[in-house]
């Protein structure tokens, strides 16, 4: 290993190499604080509930406090309901079931009034 002298300039180490030694253990230390760091991403990131695939969709989905009033239906006749169901007071939200169809969803209690001012509005 170089080191400096007194006047300045650079001798050679006592073994007579004049070059730059590699510490193998520095390598080990990094790969270590590397692996310690990895392990504790990998738990502090992990999802919180299992993955379970893709919701069910159709009767046997569960919604919780959502009921579906008019399902598999295209997005305009869907939108058109879910106007008529808020200028009525009722709330509800679209749900989009693949590519072309569409669930409109009310909460439970207003199902009934929801089914029936849409039956309603098809009968004019």
């Amino acid at each position: 290993m170089l080191m400096a002298t007194a006047g300045g300039g650079w001798s050679a180490d006592e073994d007579g190499q004049a070059g730059m030694g590699f510490d193998l253990g520095i390598l080990v230390w990094a790969a270590g604080i590397l692996a310690v760091l990895t392990l504790m991403m990998r738990w502090v990131f992990k999802p919180s509930r299992p993955r379970t695939g893709r919701p069910q969709t159709g009767p046997q989905a569960d919604l919780g406090l959502l009921t579906p009033v008019l399902s598999a239906s295209p997005r305009g006749q869907v939108l058109a309901a879910k106007n008529l169901l808020s200028e009525n007071g009722i709330r509800c939200s679209v749900s989009r079931l693949d590519r072309d169809s569409y669930d409109l969803l009310v909460f439970g209690p207003d199902a009934d009034r929801a089914r029936q001012l849409l039956t309603g509005a098809n009968g004019r």
